[in-house]
């Protein structure tokens, strides 16, 4: 029969028996009342742990008692390969592939800090066709630009008018990826 020791009664008996071990050992003498305490307590310790059916070996492995939720890989799942792909599916798969990389990228152009990262993503868009959105001096239009602040027009020509580009946005071979956010003029000053 094995002794597995656990839960608070035997933990706490055992930490009893290990402080009047140690207190034996510190003292640096075998006083009687302390030895007595020391040897009760494990003794205790070992009558519970086999009184409760606790046991020192490892406990074997269980079944799961619910499958796993993810199919093991085999034939049919996952990812179709590109090669197996129609023409139409393949192409879908690769804008959409692209489509992710350059938002990747522009995450990334929208955070650099450095003007050398910048300019390397900035040349890489202009060679794959990806280009920057600068409305500034256009008239809003919400289909295209969106609103993130306003201010009051100087004159009535610059009501409507966008005042400058607080997010540029960004286009893919002309397909807008990202509305540009602008500042728009509105209103006019009262002087």
């Amino acid at each position: 029969m094995t002794i597995r020791l656990g839960g608070p009664l035997v933990g706490a008996l055992v930490g009893l028996a290990a402080a009047a071990l140690g207190a034996v050992f510190l003292t640096g003498g075998f006083d009687p009342v302390t030895l007595a305490v020391a040897a009760g307590s494990v003794v205790i310790t070992a009558v519970v742990a086999v009184l409760t059916g606790r046991s020192i070996a490892p406990q074997a492995p269980r079944s799961p008692a619910v499958p796993p939720l993810t199919p093991a890989p085999g034939p049919g799942t996952g990812p179709i390969p590109v090669g197996q792909l129609t023409e139409p599916a393949r192409a879908a798969q690769v804008m959409a592939d692209r489509t992710v990389l350059v938002d990747a990228c522009i995450w990334m152009r929208d955070r650099a800090t450095s003007p050398a990262l910048a300019q390397h993503l900035d040349g890489a868009f202009a060679r794959v066709g990806v280009s920057q959105v600068d409305a500034t001096g256009q008239r809003f239009d919400p289909s295209v630009h969106e609103a993130g602040s306003v201010i009051a027009a100087g004159s009535p020509a610059e009501d409507g008018i966008i005042a400058r580009t607080e997010t540029p946005g960004y286009t893919d071979r002309g397909r807008l990826l990202r509305h540009p956010i602008v500042t728009v003029y509105r209103g006019q000053v009262r002087a």
